[in-house]
């Protein structure tokens, strides 16, 4: 793809949103920052005036509603920012009206700024458009495939050729992948899924083994089906070795950065609650009994034992048959060395 919008948005151009706040909420870009023109109330009375009046009286709306101080307050906000970041550019939802209006005030304050024509509108297109030609790109896409607990993540990150998708989700996708803050709506997720492929330049794609859903955000349709039918690398090591991955990840590593324990407890508890019922009562009260013991009683009680049977009767169980159903384009099968050697060699070839 060669469109302006595209280069503009693989270039990572701050822009301003002139958006309301919740038009910026549902979604937006990594690079854009949300100073309104119109607040919510206030783009609620101008559309409303728009459908009864007409466009000229909510023209002349709009004016009433942001003038003297509060126009003055907005245009200074403008201004800061482009004395930070003078290759701004700005948009609104079409490139229409509150744009060109906004673009107006810059100029009569000395700034020439460009607006973005067709706006939010055009650029999500433009995004969706690429994510789209992802099932037919020239790259060699590599799937990275293994049990809860092979440590696929940390393999991939030590590659230059990844896109992490958990880490653009915000969500370790699992019913225990949750973090600390929220995740990025859908469209958030699309647009920083779609700028990080303009920017991989090369042949090879790493993509983690996933879900049709990351949490809440789904992967797109395109790169969905194109994971399916993808290469696909398998790693395997013991389940000992699993077991303390998995310790160490959702365990030691928040405790160690100032968790408190019973708060980490409530959140493990929270995310067992999910799957109860695949996992049956008797299962479910036996895996959360351990994990209590382990929290309250560690002179006498492992997280070894819980995390040991989550694995077995229940994560194994599941990954097993996936497993088993992509054998037929597994290109290599090793332990953690072995498998970061090979993409490694891939890499580099």
């Amino acid at each position: 793809m060669n469109s302006p919008h595209y280069n503009l948005l693989k270039s990572m151009i701050p822009l301003i949103d002139l958006r309301s706040p919740k038009e910026f909420e549902k979604g937006a870009f990594p690079q854009s920052v949300n100073y309104p023109i119109l607040m919510d109330n206030e783009r609620a009375q101008v559309g409303k005036t728009y459908k009864h009046q007409g466009r000229d009286a909510a023209i002349v709306m709009g004016h009433t509603l942001v003038s003297n101080e509060i126009k003055e307050k907005r245009i200074h906000e403008w201004k800061l920012f482009f004395q930070y970041y003078p290759t701004t550019m700005i948009y609104c939802a079409r490139g229409g009206l509150r744009s060109q209006i906004a673009q107006t005030w810059l100029q009569e304050n000395g700034i020439n700024v460009e607006r973005i024509k067709g706006g939010f509108k055009l650029l999500r297109n433009t995004a969706i458009e690429l994510l789209d030609s992802a099932e037919k790109d020239n790259k060699e896409w590599i799937i990275l495939g293994g049990k809860t607990g092979t440590g696929k993540t940390d393999i991939l990150n030590q590659m230059k050729s990844t896109i992490d998708l958990e880490q653009l989700a915000n969500h370790r996708g699992s019913a225990f992948g949750k973090t600390d803050s929220a995740q990025p709506s859908q469209i958030n997720f699309e647009h920083s899924l779609a700028i990080h492929y303009m920017n991989h330049t090369r042949e090879t794609l790493f993509l983690e083994d996933e879900s049709r859903t990351i949490g809440r955000v789904a992967i797109p349709n395109s790169w969905y089906q194109r994971m399916r039918l993808s290469k696909w690398v398998l790693i395997d090591i013991p389940l000992e070795e699993r077991i303390a991955n998995i310790q160490m990840d959702y365990i030691d590593k928040p405790l160690n950065t100032g968790v408190l324990k019973t708060d980490l407890l409530l959140s493990l508890r929270s995310s067992l609650f999910k799957i109860q019922k695949r996992l049956g009562n008797e299962v479910f009260i036996r895996i959360r009994t351990k994990m209590d013991n382990a929290f309250l009683n560690p002179e006498s009680h492992s997280h070894q034992d819980w995390i040991h049977d989550l694995l077995t009767l229940y994560y194994d169980r599941l990954y097993e048959y996936q497993i088993a159903s992509k054998m037929d384009r597994c290109i290599y099968e090793s332990n953690s060395k072995g498998v970061l050697g090979f993409l490694s060699n891939l890499e580099s070839s």
